[in-house]
């Protein structure tokens, strides 16, 4: 899972996942260490932090990502609600990646999700006597899911790979900005790897108004984080 989120970041990928524990929270973890934003879809609502060892975690990625409910500030983590948030996790993805699952589960429910929306859906083989890898095993046999070994086959498959392809719509997302976001990208291009503190200086913008353009830019793929809150070009 580790190779995998650090070997997508240099794609400009949002990692979206559901903050529990295993591949969930490694998910995140990975993505803040390599500057990737990263997002997690809650099963209860923001006023709590659950399993509350993730907080530490949760609390890095909303400096780069965020934290995502559709539920009351105070609802309580009931079982239920977690197969419901995934259909979320579905529906927000290009791309679902199953490392690792039983032959039932959460992820085996948003596997079947993405499937049904049309969304890609890629699958790491396991050994066959592995339980924990029942679900992967199963998704590639039936063909619901393409296998993959490493960052490099998802890229092929979802074409991101194609340099023309990825410059034109980076050209088009360019021409998109309007002009505060073009100052913050003529900000970027002229110094990369430029500071957040060098950024709010030469835009003069609110640091809340900085923060959520940034995140509009880093979703449309035309900004990349780096570590140390620094900036460089999505292209």
């Amino acid at each position: 899972c580790e190779e995998l989120v650090a070997g997508l970041a240099p794609y400009g990928v949002l990692v979206v996942s559901g903050l529990a524990y295993g591949i969930d929270v490694t998910a995140h973890r990975k993505a803040c260490a390599v500057g990737a934003p990263t997002i997690g879809v809650l099963g209860h609502g923001l006023g709590s932090i659950y399993p509350s060892q993730h907080r530490s975690v949760a609390m890095k990625m909303i400096e780069n990502g965020g934290l995502l409910s559709e539920y009351g500030h105070n609802t309580q983590p009931d079982r239920e609600h977690f197969p419901m948030r995934n259909r979320i996790i579905a529906g927000m993805c290009d791309a679902l990646i199953v490392v690792e699952t039983a032959a039932s589960g959460g992820s085996m429910i948003t596997a079947n999700m993405a499937n049904r929306l049309s969304c890609e859906v890629f699958a790491v083989p396991g050994r066959p006597s592995d339980p924990k890898s029942a679900g992967c095993n199963y998704l590639i046999r039936t063909q619901q899911a393409h296998l993959i070994e490493t960052a490099e086959d998802i890229a092929t498959l979802m074409r991101w790979d194609d340099e023309p392809q990825r410059k034109a719509v980076q050209t088009q997302l360019l021409l998109d900005l309007d002009p505060v976001e073009r100052q913050l990208m003529d900000l970027v291009r002229e110094k990369p790897g430029i500071a957040i503190d060098e950024l709010a200086l030469g835009c003069r913008l609110p640091p809340g108004e900085l923060a959520s353009r940034i995140l509009s830019l880093e979703f449309r793929g035309v900004l990349r984080t780096l570590p140390g809150k620094r900036y460089v070009s999505g292209g």
